[in-house]
């Protein structure tokens, strides 16, 4: 406004409805408005007189769905210039414009304010989801390291393998290039060092307790973070003398250290560390609650491992005596053991040739059911089954086996298996079903996909040609796949429909692979009728 700007900044918007404006909304009516006519409408009660006057005003109410949702005015402080009929004929219909442009501005606004909000859901969704995945893959990879420290206690290994077994699966949580244990002596009075891992020291002595970082955490009993300034106040405190190494000698300050007790029935036997020389990198509490929670397990191995050494030791010397004792009686249990060891032998070769195809050396079908079984009840416990079945037949066997001859098809056998277990992973199980037929187990699965790619390596191995004793010949492969899914209650299912995608596969042509469907099983039976 030309005159009264300043003035309707400050009046509140209840104010309007007792002037012009609010007199067009209360009548729903257009109004042409002069001076006289406004005296008249002021000395009536019908408004009430604000601001400036003006020479002509203007103004219509703007409506939506038969409802007055405001007013629009314009007004002239010129008397030279009144409004008129075509005036507010033309302002009547940018009214209407202006209605529908302003209910676009608002849909506009509310689906931007929509969408920034469902954005910001998505994204608060999505890092949710992301701090889920990374908490249960840190809780996936702290149960493996447990239960690899737990296979390392029952395994035949000496003390030294042990310990770098031990520090390996340490180093898969944190950084531990630098990695000792320390135990103490059986009176308490001296630490050993049976591992020690230092940039800077190629080996550590045993010594009596001082008062390092290790002897400090012993004395606490519990697992301590100590960087540069917790050193400063706890050399301040007398509780740690800096300068006392491992080695005897002076020592390159660490930045960063880290310990936990290893005890056995509340009873602290050692102490296993990691530190870092680097400025750069400090361990944090994270780092800290992980070994505070490993050392109660590596305290446990440990103590296992040493008793199983000490009982092997024990052994040992007993057997040692035994022999010096009665030639008679070392040369029978001589006998015995070679008895054992052969029996031993003989068993376990009837293990092998009862569970693995004699041609191929592959698992055979007794083998693979027991073990499909037994992963099938394993994968349908987990939240995300990861297991997919392969069923192979090879293309045109039986053609190369009746022209080249049985021994041409046993080598083509033999080869088609190493080209097999050359395309899948470790941890996947291959055998040979009977004939030309081979069935792989997928474990691990982290997709749908990861199945097709093994099945795809698979073709692409068996589509190169064959040199079996001087023939060259070309065959290939079809591939069935069957991902496990919780609709399956039977291993025999996932079997039976992984051979049923097989069929498809060679239905389609051959040399490829066909993922199952629920229809292919309908397909296969009446194949089967027909």
């Amino acid at each position: 406004d030309e005159k009264d700007q300043k003035l309707i900044a400050s009046v509140p918007s209840s104010a309007f409805s007792r002037g012009l404006t609010g007199y067009v909304a209360r009548t729903e009516q257009p109004l042409l408005c002069d001076e006289a006519q406004f005296d008249a409408l002021v000395q009536s009660g019908e408004i009430l007189a604000q601001g400036s006057s003006s020479a002509h005003w203007m103004g219509i109410p703007l409506w939506r769905d038969d409802k007055v949702i405001g007013v629009m005015a314009i007004q002239s402080y010129d008397s030279q210039y009144r409004y008129n009929e075509h005036d507010l004929k033309l302002f009547n219909s940018i009214g209407s414009n202006t209605v529908i442009a302003l209910d676009r501005v608002k849909s506009r606004e509310l689906l931007e304010t929509t969408v920034r909000q469902r954005t910001l859901q998505l994204r608060q969704t999505n890092e949710s989801l992301q701090k889920e995945i990374k908490e249960r893959t840190h809780a996936e990879k702290l149960q493996a390291a447990l239960y690899k420290i737990s296979e390392l206690t029952a395994s035949s290994q000496d003390m030294q393998a042990f310990y770098r077994a031990m520090h390996n699966v340490l180093c898969g949580l944190m950084a531990a290039d630098n990695c000792y244990i320390a135990l103490l002596n059986q009176d308490g009075s001296k630490l050993t060092f049976p591992f020690y891992l230092d940039q800077y020291s190629p080996a550590a002595v045993d010594r009596p307790l001082g008062k390092g970082f290790t002897e400090y955490v012993i004395r606490c009993a519990e697992a301590r973070l100590i960087n540069n300034d917790e050193a400063q106040q706890l050399v301040e405190r007398g509780e740690i003398r800096r300068g006392i190494s491992n080695l005897g000698g002076p020592s390159k300050y660490s930045s960063s250290w880290l310990g936990a007790p290893l005890k056995i029935d509340q009873k602290v036997i050692g102490v296993i560390a990691v530190q870092s020389y680097e400025a750069g990198y400090q361990y944090t509490d994270q780092e800290l609650t992980i070994l505070r929670f490993v050392s109660q397990h590596i305290a446990v191995a440990i103590q296992r491992k040493l008793a199983a050494e000490r009982q092997r030791q024990h052994q040992e010397e007993l057997e040692r005596k035994v022999f010096e004792s009665t030639r008679e009686l070392r040369q029978t249990n001589l006998f015995l053991r070679l008895q054992v060891e052969e029996r031993k032998k003989a068993e376990q070769k009837l293990f092998y040739d009862a569970n693995h195809d004699v041609l191929t050396g592959l698992a055979n079908r007794q083998m693979f059911l027991q073990q499909l079984k037994q992963q099938f009840a394993l994968s349908k416990r987990q939240a995300h089954p990861g297991m997919a079945l392969l069923f192979l037949d090879l293309d045109r066997f039986k053609l190369i086996n009746d022209t080249l001859g049985h021994h041409i098809g046993d080598a083509f056998l033999v080869e088609s298996s190493k080209r097999l277990l050359s395309a899948i992973r470790e941890h996947d199980l291959a055998a040979r079903f009977g004939g030309d037929e081979f069935v792989v187990m997928l474990l691990n699965l982290q997709s749908a996909q990861d199945a097709e790619e093994v099945a795809q390596r698979i073709i692409d191995k068996f589509r190169q040609p064959y040199q079996l004793d001087g023939h060259k010949t070309q065959s290939g492969v079809s591939v069935g796949i069957a991902p496990l899914t919780r609709e399956y209650h039977h291993a025999d299912a996932l079997l039976r429909d992984a051979d049923a995608a097989m069929y498809h596969a060679k239905a389609l042509g051959r040399g490829r692979y066909a993922v199952f469907q629920p229809e292919m099983r309908d397909q296969m039976l009446k194949a089967l009728s027909n």
